[in-house]
């Protein structure tokens, strides 16, 4: 069966969801840069953090704001049974259950099967967000390098090939190569007589996780992991209709060699654009579009080396340089000649993009980057820097079982209270500075999404959902004890666990 992906379920998401991504990064170096501000102040005054993780106390300086007031007996049991009743109609015959919420001075206010390993869908992204502002440092950030053996010859001409290095940075966008073309030319490059070697080593492994479902292949959620990403390793197709009865027209980008296209979609007689893919990079339209309207799709592919090393290829063409020599992958030599570097934004801005709008792909790319702190860049060895991070920082690991880096794979299994210590480990010892900035609010990510009552404007989480896998998880600002961490999981419920969520939210806000 091929993997289908139609416009009726897909194209109103996947259109605001992207607008919504495109709006989100232009902004979001400003909204970030209190944050830097913050980590940079931390990292000065203190010692570098090591470049693996080690055991190491947890530091006890005193919180910058005065101390919420301890919770009495009472206040306790009452939170104790409401958050019962509240969680109780999606709790009561759920396959697992794992809940807990830890108040401001470290201490479990309310469990349920707090040890208990559930699936934790997206808000496993918690994990490598932490492990890697820890170990990679906040000052962090991906460079992607165009670059040849010997600079641009007086003649224009470049001797060798041209290679392209990836570092594996998940936000590198095809305009960004573009404009690394586009200097190149006016740095007069003319020829490449040796064609183009793409270096993607700096990510190793398949490039789709084998423990994620098949049904998801043609999903732009579920894009490949690789050395070299662009464009969140996804082709863009736009579909324009015509006059009604003509074929409607395809353009994908960028534009490249790889990706190919059969089949139509015809003008007119309804909106049900198919685009089925049944091989990698080989995509069938069918279906139909109204006239003079445009839809917008987006569609992993695959062989990303290969593929990045073409939309190069066209670029330079387009650009008017010519290539010879075809495109190949290897290792970039030591002594190579940077000719145009792209630099990314600090790793707390990457991080807030991820957790705003749940990417999956820059999770992935994290856990590998994670992976070559401790050897080869893999998810083998990232899930060991981020194991090995929690037990230094006397996080439970408990029951832990880690197969990805995003929450996609549904064999993941993480306990409540291993998340719950993730925040109130971040709360405790920098004062909020390093992941409550970088979660949603409640108007916006995910979490909009939630009709908070009491509650509202008063949390920062992190949203998970995968089949029959529900999980919210972040702090909470109470009226009168100070912020909460708290995380929520519940798989394959008879309820709602999202209506349980808000539930305890609301009557927490009000403690």
């Amino acid at each position: 069966m091929p993997y289908v992906k139609s416009n009726r379920n897909y194209r109103k998401r996947s259109k605001r969801s992207r607008a919504r991504k495109r709006r989100f990064f232009a902004v979001l170096v400003l909204v970030v840069i209190a944050v830097l501000a913050i980590a940079i102040a931390r990292r000065v005054l203190a010692p570098p953090a090591p470049s693996v993780p080690v055991a190491r106390a947890t530091p006890t300086a005193a919180p910058a704001t005065p101390s919420p007031p301890p919770w009495t007996a009472p206040q306790v049991a009452r939170v104790r049974a409401a958050l019962s009743s509240a969680f109780a109609p999606a709790a009561n015959g759920a396959l697992r259950v794992s809940l807990v919420v830890i108040d401001a001075r470290g201490n479990v206010l309310f469990s349920q099967g707090e040890h208990t390993p559930a699936t934790p869908a997206s808000v496993q992204k918690l994990i490598v967000s932490y492990t890697s502002l820890n170990v990679l440092g906040p000052m962090f950030h991906f460079d992607t390098i165009l670059a040849g053996e010997h600079g641009i010859g007086n003649d224009g001409t470049l001797q060798g090939p041209l290679w392209l290095v990836g570092s594996g940075d998940p936000s590198f966008r095809s305009n960004d190569l573009r404009a690394g073309v586009e200097t190149l030319a006016r740095g007069g490059l003319r020829s490449i007589p040796s064609g183009i070697v793409v270096d993607a080593t700096a990510i190793s492994g398949p490039e789709i996780n084998p423990y994620w479902s098949a049904s998801d292949a043609n999903e732009d959620y579920q894009a490949p992991t690789s050395g070299i990403s662009i464009d969140g390793d996804n082709a863009e197709f736009r579909v324009y209709g015509r006059s009604p009865g003509q074929p409607a027209r395809v353009a994908v980008v960028p534009s490249n060699g790889v990706v190919r296209t059969f089949g139509s979609v015809e003008t007119g007689g309804g909106d049900d654009v198919v685009i089925a893919s049944w091989t990698p990079n080989h995509f069938h339209l069918s279906g139909h579009i109204p006239p003079d309207t445009e839809e917008k799709f987006w569609l992993p592919v695959h062989g990303i080396a290969h593929y990045a090393g073409s939309v190069l290829s066209t670029m330079l063409r387009d650009a008017g340089v010519s290539v010879g020599g075809g495109i190949s992958t290897g290792a970039a030599p030591l002594d190579s000649v940077t000719l145009w570097m792209h630099r990314s934004a600090p790793l707390p801005v990457l991080l807030r993009h991820m957790l705003y709008v749940s990417d999956n792909h820059y999770a992935e790319q994290f856990l590998r980057t994670l992976g070559g702190e401790a050897g080869t860049p893999d998810d083998r060895n990232g899930i060991a820097v981020e194991t090995e991070f929690l037990r230094s920082r006397n996080i439970p690991t408990a029951g832990l079982h880690l197969v990805d880096g995003s929450g996609l794979a549904e064999s993941n299994r993480v306990s409540a209270l291993t998340l719950a210590r993730i925040l109130s480990d971040a709360e405790l010892r920098g004062g909020g500075a390093e992941l409550y900035p970088l979660l949603a609010d409640t108007h916006e990510g995910t979490l909009k999404y939630y009709d908070f009552g009491a509650a509202a404007g008063r949390v920062h989480g992190k949203t998970g959902h995968l089949n029959d896998a529900d999980s919210l998880a972040g702090y909470i600002d109470t009226k009168h004890h100070g912020r909460l961490a708290f995380a929520f999981m519940i798989n394959d419920s008879p309820g709602d666990p999202d209506i349980a969520y808000i539930r305890a939210l609301d009557f927490l806000a009000g403690m």
